[in-house]
């Protein structure tokens, strides 16, 4: 069996990796978190806003981070994730992800809100929480 995962991450705006070779892979999908190892089973998932991270092939500790939603797939031990949006853990601001958490959550008070203003404010608040937990673990290493 293969040590090693190709890990290939990217968003419209970048590409994080490009077939990376690390030991782990952990993602947030639709069914919750799942940690990918080599000689996975073939799959393909939705990724839902929360965390990433990723093992170094040496055992180090690789990145946190966070990522929205999009797509996973793995095959023969390569894993690619196609996200809406990415951040590494040492690129959040916290006071900013707080100022989001507060728009967001003023806006779903909003008694006027169709169901589409509505999902689009839960999943600003759901980005803006993550975001400031994976900023807190930054403080916390």
């Amino acid at each position: 069996m293969q040590e090693s995962l190709k890990l290939t991450i990217l968003a419209p705006e970048r590409r994080l990796l490009d077939r990376e070779a690390v030991r782990s892979v952990t993602l947030t999908g639709s069914e919750g978190e799942i940690e990918i190892l080599p000689g996975h089973a073939a799959m393909i998932g939705n990724l839902e806003t929360g965390l990433f991270r990723y093992q170094g092939e040496n055992g180090d500790q690789g990145s946190l981070g966070v990522i929205s939603t999009g797509f996973f797939e793995v095959n023969s031990d390569e894993v690619t994730v196609m996200a809406e949006t990415i951040e590494l853990q040492g690129e959040i601001d916290a006071s900013r992800a707080k100022q989001a958490q507060q728009k967001a959550e003023t806006g779903l008070r909003e008694a006027d809100l169709d169901e589409h203003r509505f999902k689009k404010y839960q999943l600003k608040l759901q980005r803006s929480l993550v975001r400031q937990q994976i900023a807190s673990k930054e403080h916390e290493s």
